[in-house]
């Protein structure tokens, strides 16, 4: 029979095997950017001078485009004036009245197929042409003037 000092003894023998056996199976992996898949970058060499890249920079400058459109791609063209702050003010008043706010933040979302969405739409568009509207907007500009005018004082 075994004492028990011996039989420790293998089994610390055992497992320091095992782990030497380990580390170096596992040691090409932490040799660096050798390994595959290491995220660290690999710095490489390049065969172009500073120079000449300055240079090839300054040439593409003096023919690239400006900023913006260039002559061939021209901007499209607005249409009519564009709305004042009050008219765009107004005009989400009117939508949350008409009830367009609430459909479209709502499950069904915006669906021109339910009747509640055109019951909707059609009031919107009944304010909107109304003469109500444009009372609505002047009263909102005059209302932004006056909060202009009473922050321009302070």
């Amino acid at each position: 029979m075994k004492s028990s000092s011996t039989t420790r003894t293998s089994h610390v023998l055992g497992t320091a095997a095992v782990a030497a056996l380990l580390a170096i199976a596992s040691a090409p992996s932490l040799a660096g950017n050798y390994a595959e898949g290491d995220p660290r970058p690999v710095p490489l060499a390049s065969s172009t001078t500073r120079a000449a890249v300055t240079t090839d920079a300054q040439q593409w400058l003096k023919s690239a485009p400006t900023q913006g459109y260039t002559a061939s791609y021209a901007p499209p063209t607005a249409v009519g004036p564009a709305n004042s702050r009050a008219a765009v003010a107004a005009d989400a008043r009117l939508w949350v009245q008409s009830g367009m706010a609430a459909l479209q933040n709502s499950d069904a979302g915006a669906d021109p197929t339910r009747p509640a969405y055109r019951q909707a739409m059609a009031e919107y568009n009944k304010l909107r042409t109304s003469r109500a509207y444009g009372a609505l907007v002047d009263q909102l500009t005059r209302q932004q003037a006056a909060a202009q005018s009473h922050t321009n004082v302070r």
